[in-house]
């Protein structure tokens, strides 16, 4: 009991000092609102996001408007290599009315009706990508920094790759529909608590 005390000690020890060295600055997105970027990530771009923008088209996949990923990754770094950990967001627009007011309660129905489609949609198209599902996490109603979202999620392999948690938040805003993406390898858990404080950053501009 002695040891297991003192593991969990030395862990919650090193989830705080990661927590204290990480600092946040916000990134107002216009359509959105504002998240916070963590000092340990910065947002894609340069030649590094043609080359993956690249690779998207040629597997059928649409560009993320804003993409947040581990440092120093658009210079190339080989220590960035070592990790991965992405947070897409993007917005799918429609017309007034298309889509529930933020502040609107959802149901479990409605998640139900978001699991069927994603889940066939996604495990089909896997493949493309040299990709598998390892395992699904059914869709729920949730809320994302206080404001409702259906959330799913998904174990995901790409070739001998080692394996990533996928989780994904769909808030709906009366004509838009916001879709943010957390994305980090499973053996490198240190990405779970600044995900964690992403979240709580999150402000969408109520429409």
């Amino acid at each position: 009991m002695k040891q297991v005390l003192s593991f969990l000690f030395f862990q919650m020890i090193a989830i705080i000092s990661i927590a204290q060295e990480i600092q946040f600055s916000t990134v107002k997105i216009e359509g959105i609102g504002s998240v916070g970027l963590p000092s340990n990530m910065e947002i894609q771009g340069g030649a590094y996001k043609e080359i993956s923008d690249k690779i998207k088209e040629i597997n059928g996949v649409n560009a993320s408007k804003v993409i947040f990923q581990q440092k120093n990754l658009n210079n190339f770094d080989g220590g960035s290599m070592q990790t991965y950990a992405r947070v897409f967001i993007r917005t799918e627009i429609g017309t007034t009315g298309d889509f529930k007011k933020l502040s609107e309660s959802l149901s479990q129905s409605e998640a139900d009706e978001v699991n069927s489609t994603f889940k066939s949609q996604i495990e089909s198209e896997a493949p493309r990508a040299n990709a598998k599902v390892l395992e699904w996490y059914k869709a729920t109603t949730t809320t994302l920094n206080n404001q409702n979202a259906i959330k799913y999620g998904y174990k995901r392999q790409i070739g001998v790759n080692k394996p990533v948690l996928v989780e994904v938040y769909m808030l709906q805003n009366n004509d838009r529909l916001h879709i943010i993406t957390f994305e980090y390898r499973l053996d490198d858990n240190n990405w779970s608590p600044t995900f964690k404080s992403i979240k709580a950053t999150v402000k969408i501009m109520q429409k």
